[in-house]
Protein backbone atom coordinates (compact mmCIF):
# COMPACT_ATOMS: atom_id res chain seq x y z
CA UNK A 1 0.00 0.00 0.00
CA UNK A 2 2.99 2.30 0.53
CA UNK A 3 3.63 2.29 -3.23
CA UNK A 4 0.00 3.13 -4.03
CA UNK A 5 0.00 5.95 -1.50
CA UNK A 6 3.22 7.35 -2.98
CA UNK A 7 1.80 7.01 -6.50
CA UNK A 8 -1.39 8.76 -5.40
CA UNK A 9 0.59 11.72 -4.04
CA UNK A 10 2.41 11.97 -7.39
CA UNK A 11 -0.85 11.80 -9.37
CA UNK A 12 -2.42 14.49 -7.18
CA UNK A 13 0.83 16.50 -7.27
CA UNK A 14 0.85 16.77 -3.48
CA UNK A 15 3.82 16.92 -1.15
CA UNK A 16 3.75 14.85 2.03
CA UNK A 17 3.15 18.05 4.03
CA UNK A 18 0.25 19.17 1.85
CA UNK A 19 -1.29 15.70 2.06
CA UNK A 20 -0.94 15.60 5.87
CA UNK A 21 -2.54 19.05 6.18
CA UNK A 22 -5.43 18.08 3.89
CA UNK A 23 -5.98 14.84 5.83
CA UNK A 24 -5.70 16.57 9.22
CA UNK A 25 -2.94 14.26 10.46
CA UNK A 26 0.63 14.80 11.63
CA UNK A 27 3.29 15.06 8.95
CA UNK A 28 5.37 12.40 10.69
CA UNK A 29 2.41 10.03 10.36
CA UNK A 30 2.52 10.35 6.57
CA UNK A 31 6.28 9.73 6.61
CA UNK A 32 5.80 6.58 8.69
CA UNK A 33 3.12 5.29 6.31
CA UNK A 34 5.19 5.96 3.20
CA UNK A 35 8.27 4.29 4.67
CA UNK A 36 6.27 1.21 5.68
CA UNK A 37 6.99 1.69 9.38
CA UNK A 38 3.28 1.97 10.15
CA UNK A 39 0.31 0.41 8.40
CA UNK A 40 -2.66 2.65 7.59
CA UNK A 41 -5.54 2.39 10.03
CA UNK A 42 -9.20 2.06 9.09
CA UNK A 43 -9.68 5.66 10.23
CA UNK A 44 -6.88 6.86 7.93
CA UNK A 45 -8.34 5.03 4.91
CA UNK A 46 -11.81 6.39 5.70
CA UNK A 47 -10.47 9.96 6.00
CA UNK A 48 -8.57 9.58 2.74
CA UNK A 49 -11.64 8.33 0.88
CA UNK A 50 -13.68 11.23 2.30
CA UNK A 51 -11.01 13.82 1.45
CA UNK A 52 -10.62 12.43 -2.08
CA UNK A 53 -14.08 11.20 -3.15
CA UNK A 54 -12.95 10.27 -6.68
CA UNK A 55 -10.38 7.80 -5.27
CA UNK A 56 -11.17 4.13 -5.90
CA UNK A 57 -11.18 2.32 -2.52
CA UNK A 58 -10.53 -1.07 -4.10
CA UNK A 59 -7.39 0.27 -5.80
CA UNK A 60 -6.20 1.96 -2.60
CA UNK A 61 -6.71 -1.06 -0.35
CA UNK A 62 -6.18 -4.04 -2.68
CA UNK A 63 -4.35 -2.58 -5.69
CA UNK A 64 -7.11 -3.73 -8.08
CA UNK A 65 -8.62 -1.60 -10.82
CA UNK A 66 -7.92 2.03 -11.61
CA UNK A 67 -6.90 4.70 -9.08
CA UNK A 68 -9.99 6.82 -9.75
CA UNK A 69 -13.69 5.88 -9.87
CA UNK A 70 -15.50 5.93 -13.23
CA UNK A 71 -12.90 8.14 -14.82
CA UNK A 72 -10.13 7.25 -17.24
CA UNK A 73 -8.30 10.46 -16.40
CA UNK A 74 -6.75 11.88 -13.27
CA UNK A 75 -6.25 15.51 -12.33
CA UNK A 76 -2.63 15.30 -13.48
CA UNK A 77 -2.96 13.28 -16.71
CA UNK A 78 -4.66 10.29 -18.30
CA UNK A 79 -3.68 7.13 -16.43
CA UNK A 80 -4.08 3.54 -17.60
CA UNK A 81 -4.70 0.85 -15.00
CA UNK A 82 -1.78 1.08 -12.58
CA UNK A 83 0.35 -1.97 -11.94
CA UNK A 84 1.82 -1.98 -8.45
CA UNK A 85 5.28 -3.55 -8.29
CA UNK A 86 5.49 -6.85 -6.43
CA UNK A 87 8.27 -7.03 -3.87
CA UNK A 88 10.51 -10.02 -4.47
CA UNK A 89 11.27 -12.51 -1.73
CA UNK A 90 14.23 -11.65 0.48
CA UNK A 91 17.59 -13.05 -0.50
CA UNK A 92 20.72 -13.66 1.56
CA UNK A 93 21.87 -10.06 1.23
CA UNK A 94 18.60 -8.32 2.16
CA UNK A 95 18.14 -6.61 5.48
CA UNK A 96 15.63 -8.55 7.61
CA UNK A 97 12.35 -6.83 8.48
CA UNK A 98 12.06 -5.80 12.10
CA UNK A 99 9.18 -7.35 14.00
CA UNK A 100 6.11 -5.16 14.42
CA UNK A 101 4.46 -4.81 17.83
CA UNK A 102 1.31 -6.88 18.27
CA UNK A 103 -1.31 -5.46 20.61
CA UNK A 104 -2.77 -7.87 23.10
CA UNK A 105 -5.43 -7.35 25.71
CA UNK A 106 -5.02 -8.64 29.25
CA UNK A 107 -8.12 -8.76 31.43
CA UNK A 108 -7.52 -7.40 34.93
CA UNK A 109 -10.95 -8.07 36.44
CA UNK A 110 -14.26 -9.63 35.43
CA UNK A 111 -17.82 -8.53 36.18
CA UNK A 112 -19.71 -11.81 36.59
CA UNK A 113 -23.13 -10.16 36.36
CA UNK A 114 -22.45 -8.58 32.95
CA UNK A 115 -19.99 -11.24 31.76
CA UNK A 116 -17.64 -8.50 30.54
CA UNK A 117 -14.09 -7.47 31.41
CA UNK A 118 -13.87 -4.70 34.03
CA UNK A 119 -10.49 -3.24 33.20
CA UNK A 120 -8.20 -3.87 30.24
CA UNK A 121 -4.52 -3.12 29.74
CA UNK A 122 -3.07 -3.08 26.23
CA UNK A 123 0.61 -3.85 25.96
CA UNK A 124 2.61 -4.20 22.76
CA UNK A 125 4.32 -7.56 22.48
CA UNK A 126 7.10 -7.93 19.95
CA UNK A 127 7.47 -11.36 18.42
CA UNK A 128 11.05 -11.96 17.37
CA UNK A 129 12.13 -14.15 14.49
CA UNK A 130 14.53 -16.95 15.27
CA UNK A 131 17.69 -14.89 15.02
CA UNK A 132 20.92 -15.53 16.89
CA UNK A 133 21.40 -13.14 19.80
CA UNK A 134 24.66 -11.40 20.59
CA UNK A 135 25.83 -11.27 24.20
CA UNK A 136 25.97 -7.69 25.46
CA UNK A 137 27.25 -8.31 28.98
CA UNK A 138 27.59 -10.99 31.65
CA UNK A 139 26.78 -10.48 35.32
CA UNK A 140 28.54 -12.71 37.88
CA UNK A 141 26.86 -12.87 41.30
CA UNK A 142 28.94 -14.03 44.30
CA UNK A 143 27.58 -15.62 47.47
CA UNK A 144 28.82 -12.72 49.60
CA UNK A 145 26.39 -10.36 47.78
CA UNK A 146 28.94 -8.73 45.49
CA UNK A 147 28.81 -8.87 41.71
CA UNK A 148 31.02 -8.33 38.69
CA UNK A 149 29.87 -7.12 35.26
CA UNK A 150 31.85 -8.20 32.19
Amino acid sequence: MEQRLQLFLQMEQLTQSQFADKMGIQRSGVTHLLSGRNKPSFEFITRMLQAFPSLNAEWLILGKGKPYKNSPSTPAETQPEVAVPVVAAADLFSEPELPQPVETTETIGFDSTLQTPVNEVKEPIIKHADQPKAIKSILILYEDGTYEKR
